[in-house]
């Protein structure tokens, strides 16, 4: 069912020839299906947990069937045995001889210091990592997936602030002209004007390549094929966040954070090896049954086996004395390990700590610069209005009316760009405080 869904949206991206509106969660959906990263750490999944179901065969018991048969041959040979009362002679030959055997051992660990129990808590820890190392791909999918869509959404909004300008420059041009072909303004007005123009059409044409760079980005994190199909953001009103306090952060940071959850179980396996290391210096317990029988054939070997079988039961401790240091030193080491391990946890949990504070500051600050930006956009529409009005009847300069369409550009492309770098700040802080993917599954689960 995977495979028909992914053709039919590939044919729908390949066969229109206008550009299909998609929103974030949809292109997400598309990338989640799609890439070839996801396939590679569920397969890591799928060997860590087949690595947890092997680990059990230290706890469990061994049994083993064995049969053997053989046969001897050598020359024959005459053994001439006198016998001097009865002045006769008796010979023996022989030939060849054969045997058949089966048995049946189990054979039970019973003690070695922990080391098969101790193997399977590692096994369980390697299967959780495994798992947080997927929810971490999927949340870095998630993540390039959300900023090459918004930066797609940035590129269609500077074109269209482009093409506005264009059109705004090029009206300029024209009235320009008429007024100089009237003689009401100098031709510098003119030549201004068209200058003017000129940068408008540079400007448009890198932010149609800037839009088309932006459409093959997001093509490539979604998964798919880049076969010069459209696609089109949905535009949205952006919404400011509610950010959680520098307390709340911390506490989410440390349970939901897939790689802070990694280094913790990463001192886990540190304690484990520990425990394993130290486990070598214990005595090992072994206990096996053994339950055998021969005969020289296949009749004689059923027999056996009815009411000739021999059954043995052993036992054997094992002491470890001395083995070089070599027990020590891995002692040493893994003890080593695991202080390195806590060290490294604590350093990157740090690290992550200091960032999400800088971007929770960032995030707040956003919240109180884009109204601001839309309040300075407005005022911008309002003086170009008032200073075309005035240059048309002659009471302001060409000078005053291109300044007026400049702040205007600007005060549009900051507005566009501050309002994309904190919807980019809020999903870097949603992926680092691990609510990125789980966002995103409830999201799922609400439209299921």
């Amino acid at each position: 069912m995977k495979f028909k869904r992914h053709i039919y949206l590939l044919i729908i991206f390949v066969s229109t020839t206008t550009a299909q509106d998609y929103d974030v969660s949809e292109c997400i959906k598309i990338a989640l299906d799609r890439k070839g990263t996801l396939v590679s750490a569920g397969l890591d999944v799928e060997s860590a947990n087949q690595g947890l179901l092997g680990s059990y065969s230290g706890l469990l018991p061994s049994l083993n069937v064995s049969t053997a048969s053989g046969k001897t041959k050598y020359p024959d040979q005459e053994i001439i045995i006198p016998d001097l009362v009865n002045l006769e002679i008796d010979t023996v030959s022989s030939g060849e001889s054969s045997y058949m055997s089966a048995g049946l051992s189990i054979n039970q660990t019973i003690y070695n210091g922990g080391k098969s129990l101790n193997a399977v808590k590692q096994a369980k820890v390697n299967l959780e990592i495994a798992k947080l190392r997927e929810r971490n791909t999927k949340t870095q999918v998630i993540q390039n997936v959300t900023s090459s869509y918004y930066g797609l959404l940035k590129a269609q909004q500077l074109l269209e602030v482009a093409l506005k300008n264009l059109s705004l420059s090029e009206k300029q041009v024209n009235l320009v002209q008429k007024q100089f072909e009237l003689g009401a303004v100098r031709k510098t007005d003119l030549l201004k004007a068209n200058v003017s123009m000129g940068q408008a059409k540079v400007e448009l044409l890198n932010r149609e390549t800037s839009l088309e760079n932006s459409r093959r980005q997001l093509f490539n994190d979604m998964g798919m094929i880049d076969f010069g199909q459209s696609i089109q953001a949905k535009n949205s009103e952006w919404i400011p966040v509610s950010v959680p306090s520098s307390a709340e952060a911390l506490g989410l940071l440390k349970e939901k954070n897939p790689n802070v959850l990694i280094q913790r179980a990463t001192i886990e396996i540190g304690n484990i090896q520990f425990k394993i290391a130290k486990g070598m210096r214990s005595p090992s317990a072994f206990a096996s049954i053994d339950y055998s029988a021969s005969g020289d054939n296949s009749e004689q070997l059923k027999e056996s086996l009815k009411d000739d079988w021999r059954l043995g039961v052993s036992m054997a401790i094992n002491f470890p004395i001395f083995s070089g240091n070599s027990l020590s030193t891995a002692q040493k080491q893994a003890k080593l390990s695991k202080r390195k391990y806590e060290n490294d946890y604590l350093t990157f949990l740090n690290d992550l700590r200091v960032q999400v504070e800088l971007i929770r500051k960032s995030i707040m600050n956003y919240s109180e610069i884009i109204p601001i930006n839309q309040d300075v956009v407005s005022a911008a529409e309002e003086d170009l209005k008032l200073v075309q009005k005035r240059y048309s009847i002659g009471s302001a300069t060409i000078l005053e009316v291109l300044d007026a369409q400049v702040s205007l550009i600007r005060s549009n492309s900051t507005l566009i760009n501050t309002v994309h770098d904190a919807r980019i700040q809020e999903m870097r802080l949603k992926a680092l405080l691990g609510m990125l993917d789980i966002e995103y599954q409830t999201k799922e689960e609400e439209i299921k």
